[in-house]
């Protein structure tokens, strides 16, 4: 496998950073994807992915106030700096600058919810959708803002070593753990002192979390016209597998182009069965072809 490269991609003072991997043999290499990962996460989540789809050219993204992107000193301003449109204009500046043509789009979690924002408001820039157990019907249909801060907002961890971290994720991850994941957790830390914390603080998920509450969601899936697929995990609690399974069922009558796939994983599904989802990034038709050629 080829070591990504490090990209960076200037936006209104603001670095973007990035990781592109491109295609290990000559010849085409199909529709170039772009990835977007969830919350608290970064660009190196899609290693292990990257690993499973050689010959393609895959360019993952750190979103605003994740990873490298939009640190200190260069941070942008709160809230307007973490509203949805800011994060899709980031996706559409990085297709653009980096000469994407209408790429595939793959997102996962809030990830995915940025992903399907992207696809349906910008239905030239792409030209398909990999949904990844992001929130399948809109978050509002269910319960409050106040409600919803309570469940999504969190204590953020401080650890006073890597190490410390590295035994925190070895935990969150247990059953996908590898040394191959370790470039991800230090992508999400940054040094305070003596100690480490999250790249992405308790202001500024808020906000990112205020935008995947107020995404309409049902209507977005009712305006897409690209090829999509939506790939689900059974695990978890059961109050959020019923919540999915009820998305699930409504999106069958509003959307019923969307292929719908559900895995026997936890959350994180590209981390448990990268090589399945990079079959259903290969498997997914644009235009009545597979989106490798």
């Amino acid at each position: 496998m080829i070591a990504p490269a490090d990209r960076w991609l200037e936006r209104d003072g603001i670095g973007l950073h990035l990781l592109e991997w491109e295609p290990e043999a000559a010849g085409d290499a199909g529709v170039p994807v772009l990835l977007l990962h969830g919350l608290s996460s970064n660009a190196h989540y899609w290693d292990r992915l990257a690993g499973h789809l050689p010959d393609r050219r895959l360019v993952a993204l750190d979103q605003r106030g994740h990873g490298l992107t939009g640190r200190p000193p260069r941070v942008p301003p709160v809230p307007d700096g973490f509203a949805m449109e800011a994060l899709i204009d980031d996706a559409m500046f990085a297709i653009d600058q980096l000469k994407l043509g209408r790429a595939l789009v793959v997102g996962h979690s809030w990830g995915a919810t940025v992903a399907l924002e992207l696809a349906a408001r910008r239905p030239d820039a792409i030209s398909g959708l990999v949904f990844i157990d992001g929130p399948i019907q809109s978050a509002s249909n269910h319960f409050s803002w106040e409600e919803a801060q309570g469940f999504m907002q969190p204590p953020l961890p401080r650890y006073s070593s890597f190490a410390e971290a590295i035994d925190d994720s070895r935990r969150d991850f247990d059953g996908a753990w590898d040394d191959d994941l370790e470039p991800f957790v230090m992508s999400r830390l940054m040094q305070s002192g003596t100690s480490f914390l999250l790249t992405l603080t308790a202001e500024i998920r808020l906000e990112l979390l205020r935008g995947l509450y107020e995404s309409p969601v049902d209507s977005l899936w009712k305006d897409l016209h690209a090829p999509a697929a939506a790939l689900l995990a059974r695990g978890g609690p059961a109050r959020v597998t019923d919540w999915r399974e009820k998305g699930v069922r409504r999106l069958a009558k509003d959307a019923p182009q969307v292929t719908v796939r559900w895995f026997d994983t936890p959350h994180d599904i590209p981390l448990f069965v990268p090589a399945d989802i990079a079959a259903e990034i290969e498997g997914l038709r644009v235009d009545g072809q597979p989106t490798r050629i």
